[in-house]
């Protein structure tokens, strides 16, 4: 009796310990296999945002004349670090060969006539030109034009260590003037938000 007894318990144990493996193995599959449908789920998410940033950029229809010389175009929302409820914006870098003035008269129309409102200028009378818009779906473009050569002295010279006061002549000379061509441009696109 003593014997059966301890054989039952053995059986009980070997039984337990299997079910304990098979109830694990039945969590870590879960685990996987959620974790597996997540990742497709936002990849395919971030898919189709990328896709719909770029249709905003072919929208613009914009010519060989605009240079691209920097192209940061991605899907997920990338959140600040340190503010929550602001995001960066997808962006290219282009360059123009025609003065600031016309390249701004130029993509204000070409941004218009893509869908999206004027909202506001930012920092009217500043060095360079920013305009932002929103379209009836809720995106933003941010609009930068600026002066090509004294953007590139500017750079140079804080390159070389330079601050503002020892930049000098050139410098200011440069930025006089800044309807000056070519012109750096800068379109960045948000689907979240315009508070970058």
């Amino acid at each position: 009796m003593i014997k059966k007894t301890k054989k039952s318990q053995l059986t009980l144990r070997k039984r337990f310990i299997w079910s304990l493996i098979a109830i694990l193995i039945g969590i870590g599959a879960a685990i996987v296999i959620g974790y597996l449908v997540i990742n497709t789920v936002t990849a395919i998410s971030n898919s189709a945002r990328k896709e719909r940033i770029a249709t905003i950029y072919q929208s613009l229809k914009l010519d060989e004349s605009y240079t691209p010389v920097k192209v940061d175009i991605f899907g997920e929302k990338r959140v600040y670090e340190w503010d929550k409820g602001r995001s960066y914006s997808s962006s290219i870098q282009y360059v123009h060969g025609d003065t600031t003035g016309n390249t701004v008269t130029e993509l204000d129309r070409a941004i218009k006539n893509a869908g999206f409102e004027f909202i506001d200028e930012p920092y009217p009378g500043s060095f360079d030109t920013q305009y932002h818009y929103k379209s009836g779906s809720g995106e933003y473009i941010r609009l930068t034009v600026s002066n090509k050569a004294s953007d590139d002295e500017f750079e140079n010279n804080r390159l070389m260590g330079k601050s503002l006061d020892q930049m000098g002549d050139n410098f200011r000379e440069l930025a006089k003037d800044k309807n000056k061509g070519p012109a750096n441009v800068t379109i960045k696109v948000n689907l979240d938000d315009n508070n970058e």
